[in-house]
């Protein structure tokens, strides 16, 4: 059975555009194929922890023996690789906050990009992604305009998702977007209407 892991990052569990448009995705994708099996993170509710000094001082080991502590803190990031590695279609609702990506998120990438085991390093300076034959379709909330124009210098949302899936090997991601929600407020009926039919589209 296909697994399906869905991904929340939005801090705000009230009035979220990026989990309303991920959640109709998700809904659309179950009603038009058959047996998929869906799993839920959500880190506003589900915290992973950032990168602090127990997982770097693990990782500095390298195959050395670990304290306790550090073995208990490797397993956060093993059960979320465990969880990753058995999806084959991924759907991350992302917000933009100060032009990038929730913390939230961040800690969850800096958790699961490890070496060995969703990359690995084929020479000094080179690696290759491990996590071969996955979709993911990211569903992006932003105030602005940032696809085109003079705010797209200020992206750091869209560019470093599309790297950070691609070096673990996900390349094959499909970008939803919802902008300039705050900008033109009169037109967030109509910019919400179009993210709908792009998800009605593509998850069908």
């Amino acid at each position: 059975m296909p697994k399906l892991l869905q991904i929340h990052s939005s801090p705000n569990l009230g009035s979220s555009i990026t989990r309303e448009l991920s959640d109709r995705f998700v809904k659309t994708w179950i009603e038009s194929h058959a047996n998929v099996d869906v799993e839920t993170l959500d880190l506003a509710v589900d915290e992973v922890p950032h990168f602090d000094p127990l997982i770097m001082q693990a990782a500095m080991a390298a195959g050395g023996e670990l304290s306790p502590e550090m073995t208990e803190r490797l397993a956060v990031s093993d059960r979320l690789i465990d969880q990753l590695e058995a999806a084959e279609l991924l759907v991350i609702g992302v917000p933009m906050i100060n032009f990038t990506i929730p913390s939230q998120l961040k800690a969850w990438f800096d958790n699961v990009m490890i070496a060995g085991r969703t990359f690995k390093y084929t020479a000094p300076g080179v690696s290759k992604g491990l996590l071969f034959g996955k979709k993911a379709f990211v569903v992006l909330a932003r105030g602005g305009d940032y696809t085109d124009g003079p705010a797209a210098a200020f992206d750091f949302q869209e560019p470093l998702l599309r790297t950070l899936l691609g070096f673990i090997g996900i390349f094959d991601v499909t970008f939803i977007r919802a902008e300039g929600l705050r900008q033109r407020p009169e037109d967030a009926a109509a910019i919400i209407g179009n993210a709908h039919a792009v998800i009605a589209r593509l998850a069908a």
